[in-house]
């Protein structure tokens, strides 16, 4: 699985873009036996600069991109603010991903028994 990151500015609105991308097969069957992990992209973020978000819940495969901007005009650390968003939201991502790798479903299988 890859991250890609885009950030943009167009006057003065930060623009960041995250793609997940080039997922292996066994994280999408991993995905099709225990679910695909959401990730809140909004929410609180520590920062600096700390900020809060309305909560927004993404499917981490099927709803890429996420996309969040910041106005210049409203907020004074608004590039600040972009790459916290950026940093955060990458991290909770690969922190989902980990975690979806490290299920394993032990029931299924294959027992012969011999009589």
């Amino acid at each position: 699985m890859k991250i890609r990151k885009f950030s943009t500015l167009v006057d003065d609105v930060y623009k960041i873009s995250l793609y997940t991308e080039d997922w292996s097969q066994g994280d999408q069957d991993l995905m099709a036996n225990f679910g695909e992990p959401e990730v809140d992209i909004g929410g609180d973020f520590t920062g600096p600069p700390a900020f809060t978000l309305s909560t927004n819940l993404a499917r981490i495969m099927s709803e890429s991109p996420f996309t969040q901007s910041f106005d210049g005009r409203d907020f004074a650390d608004a590039e600040d603010r972009a790459v916290v968003w950026k940093d955060e939201v990458s991290a909770l991502i690969v922190a989902a991903v980990a975690v979806l790798r490290a299920l394993d479903d032990e029931f299924t299988g294959e027992e012969v028994e011999n009589v």
